[in-house]
């Protein structure tokens, strides 16, 4: 194709523009140059501009050709091309140091008139006036500022983004349409956006990492096994301060890492554009903006691989880290003795037989003798099943029951097993806790001993433990890396990723149907491009998130309240303050009646395990909470489109009037309230559910605790962290369906009618978004992208016509609920 460009001054510079139907420029040539087929010999040279790529010159001259509808009176509005890099036939290599000069640079910086633009269009003045008018109807207080309009080719937007250009604008640089930012992709891309946000989140591990792994070395080499270490050993005050310390700063580390593979796997998840075509073409849509697992089927199997595992290890993460540290304290082997009440008096005795505890004769008369000197401490019968009816004793080291029973030989009746259960011989009868010996004879009253050894209590750590969590943190930075040097990754992360992609290159599979629904979509209807009448109706938030979304939640939160709330009221229905036995036990302390051996043994480690394993169901509560907070301001960042013009907050390589943050779609105080609160239920759960480890010192012995084979792991729990767990719960509930009342705001800007057509309900859906960004065809900005846009009217229907709703950077119309869009 081959058009004649007249000067703008009527001077001698004309010339002839040839390009091929793909837009490249093929040849510019002087006019004067050209006479009936032969270029004069001599002809005078009024213009020669020289390239500074070739070195070569052009010869100018005077036209004697001019454009229809040319007059003497041109435009007073310049059309600004958005690029001059015109195609290379051939490769040249370009510097990324400095910018190279175009050949175009030395010509006018206003070569083609608005007149030729709207000539070639095929416009009129009457259809220039007519579309004029129809750009003010539905205003809504819009100041529109007189835009330079812009003609160009398509193919201009996939030119190399670092290829030298040429400001033609007649203000200088300031206003050239690619930004210089384009030309700093390599350490920037960085520093802004998911990939600042993965940088930031692999310091943070790494930190995290490396005290885990200096902790492993140190613990490795003071320690005497692979299985545990002592950190401090001394008074049950202390230990407890520094189990509250050691497990804030646990749950903390443990929270932060679960959020950052939350982060690496909403990027992970994120569709591409090429993925958006194919799952439209086949008329399946994806999720954008959100944590995706439907997405993980549609994408890439090595990206779905990475989102999996990087998810899988930080829960795992989150529930070993829990299981590093452990307190243990020294509990007693008491003995257990029936005798009748001649024996207090010193009535003569036999141990000959009914010895299950291996008593000697002079342990035997070591209680008689502190029982006839009033040594001893006197129990009911409540009292004493409340006391050694628990898993451990710490106070008496043996205890006498007397019963009522005439025994003419001996005033000993039974030594039962040291730390036997007096609750074998309870009988809970019309709701008195009274004791039966084996031969049936009533247990009048019960004389404890008090123990002689000091209560020492010890934080360990778990080695093993902390050396899977060292492991597991690596895995996790490893992930973290390769998707950070993956720089051909280019995701829709956020919702102004997938609008400029929609903007830049409209999808066909939504077009004419700017109102489209995702129940649409979901009843196949999205093809059919029929018109839909909006309906201005309040939109609440709490319609946003999809019927699924909310069942994850909902059954996430009820697996760990309904659990802890039960175990709540029974430990608290259990409680006798009368008998000793307090309603609420501290955070982290075992108590006796609040303790719950297994019915079979099991080691340490595998104990701190279980113990730990709640911890999975904070962590899956933490993701689907989320999630569902995801959706409510994606649904909140879209419509505020049509309230006002706003820039695009995209991820990666932002131009012009776009911004970028590090946060994806939640922002960053809320991200904030839900770790903060997430790792305090963390650090609550953690002293509500914990193991209690008793290192058992016999009755009989001196005051070292015996060996590892005496000891005793069981659960115990903790009624106030329970209680202040539940609580914590309550508060999540509420805050999430709170904020489910919010409202959209109104796209008409009227208090009282509060519709949003820009309002997602249903959740997040990649073909609804595709249908809000077909741009009306007269858009004469056609990088909407790089602006302030908003959305609403754009071409109002007359009479039968029907009007379309989409994108625009010079001002829109308030949709009509009584017209038809499409």
């Amino acid at each position: 194709m081959e058009i004649v460009i007249p000067p703008r001054d009527h001077g001698k510079a004309t010339f002839r523009y040839t390009w091929d139907k793909d837009g490249t420029v093929r040849n510019l040539e002087a006019l004067e140059r050209i006479q009936e087929g032969d270029e004069p010999e001599s002809a005078p040279e009024d213009i020669r501009p020289t390239t500074a790529k070739t070195g070569t010159t052009r010869r100018v001259r005077n036209s004697m050709a001019a454009w229809p509808f040319h007059r003497a009176t041109t435009s007073n509005v310049t059309s600004i091309p958005i690029t001059s890099n015109f195609r290379r036939p051939t490769w040249q290599p370009k510097s990324f140091f400095k910018t190279s000069d175009d050949s175009a640079s030395t010509y006018s910086r206003s070569i083609v008139p608005d007149y030729v633009v709207n000539y070639i269009r095929g416009e009129t003045p009457e259809t220039l006036a007519r579309r004029k008018e129809q750009r003010n109807w539905g205003e809504r207080n819009v100041m529109i500022t007189p835009k330079r309009e812009t003609f160009y080719s398509r193919a201009a937007e996939f030119e190399d983004p670092f290829a030298s250009t040429t400001d033609l604008s007649p203000n200088g640089p300031s206003e050239n349409r690619y930004d210089n930012e384009w030309r700093q992709r390599g350490l920037r891309r960085f520093l802004e956006g998911w990939r600042a946000g993965v940088v930031f989140n692999i310091l943070l591990s790494t930190l995290i990492f490396l005290v885990a792994l200096v902790c492993f070395a140190v613990a490795v080499s003071k320690a005497k096994s692979i299985s545990e270490i002592a950190i401090f050993t001394g008074s049950c005050s202390m230990t407890s301060n520094i189990n509250i310390g050691t497990h804030i700063v646990i749950n903390v580390c443990a929270i932060v890492l679960l959020a950052g593979a939350n982060y690496i796997f909403q990027v992970l998840s994120s569709p591409t554009r090429l993925e958006v075509v194919a799952a439209h073409k086949n008329k399946r849509w994806l999720d954008v903006g959100i944590p995706s697992i439907r997405n993980l089927l549609q994408v890439s199997g090595f990206r779905s691989s990475l989102a999996i595992v990087v998810i899988l290890v930080a829960v795992a993460t989150h529930v070993i880290y829990n299981a590093v540290i452990s307190t243990s304290r020294t509990g007693l082997d008491y003995d257990v003795v029936f005798v009748t009440e001649t024996f207090l008096s010193g009535a003569p005795f036999s141990n000959a037989t009914n010895n299950e505890g291996g008593l000697s004769r002079l342990e035997l008369l070591a209680l008689q003798d502190a029982a006839s000197q009033k040594d001893l401490v006197n129990l009911t019968t409540t009292t004493c099943l409340q006391e050694f009816g628990g898993a451990f004793e710490t106070s008496f080291d043996a205890v006498m029951l007397v019963i009522d029973i005439d025994v003419t030989n001996s005033s000993l009746v039974q030594i039962d097993k040291p730390g036997t259960s007096l609750h074998v011989y309870s009988t809970n009868s019309n709701d008195d806790d009274d004791i039966m010996a084996l031969d049936g004879s009533a247990v009048l009253y019960c004389l404890a001993r008090e123990g002689s050894a000091p209560q020492t209590c010890a934080v360990n750590a778990n080695i093993l433990m902390l050396g899977i969590v060292a492991l597991l943190n690596l895995v996790t930075l490893f992930i973290m890396a390769v998707v950070l040097t993956r720089s051909s990754l280019e995701p829709l992360v956020t919702l102004g990723d997938a609008l400029r992609s929609f903007l830049r290159n409209a999808d066909v599979t939504t077009d004419n149907n700017c109102l489209l629904t995702k129940t649409d979509v979901s009843r196949g209807r999205w093809n059919l491009r029929e018109a839909k009448y909006f309906i201005p109706k309040p939109h609440w938030w709490i319609s946003t998130p999809s019927a699924s979304r909310w069942f994850l939640f909902m059954f996430s939160w009820l697996l760990i309240t309904a659990p802890a709330t039960v175990a709540l009221a029974v430990l608290l229905m259990a409680a006798n303050p009368s008998a000793g036995l307090p309603l609420l036990t501290a955070f982290g302390t075992a108590t006796p009646h609040t303790t719950f051996l297994l019915p079979s043994p099991v080691s340490t480690d595998q104990m701190a395990l279980l113990s730990a394993a709640p911890q999975l169901l904070l962590a899956i509560l933490y993701l689907t909470t989320n999630s569902l907070l995801t959706t409510y301001w994606l649904s909140h960042e879209l419509s505020l489109f049509s309230v006002s013009p706003r820039p695009l907050r995209v991820s990666a390589d932002r131009v012009g009037a776009q911004t970028t943050s590090l946060y994806l779609t939640l922002p960053r105080p809320v991200s904030w309230f839900l770790l903060m609160l997430f790792a305090t239920m963390g650090y609550v759960l953690s002293q509500a559910v914990f193991p209690a480890i008793i290192d058992i010192t016999p009755a009989s012995s001196s005051t070292t605790p015996s060996s590892t084979s005496d000891r005793t792991t069981a659960i115990s729990l903790s009624t106030q962290a329970l209680l202040a767990l539940v609580a914590l719960l309550l508060v999540l509930a509420m805050t999430v369906i709170s904020l489910g009342f919010r409202q959209a705001p109104s796209a008409s800007g009227d208090s009282v009618e509060k519709g949003n057509p820009l309002a997602l309900r249903g959740g997040s859906c990649s073909a609804v978004l595709s249908a809000k960004c077909h741009t009306d065809l007269s858009e004469v900005d056609h990088d909407i992208w790089r602006k302030q846009i908003s959305w609403g009217v754009v071409g109002e229907g007359l009479n039968i016509e029907v009007g379309h709703c989409a994108f625009s950077a010079v001002g829109v119309g308030a949709v009509d609920g009584g017209r038809l869009y499409a």
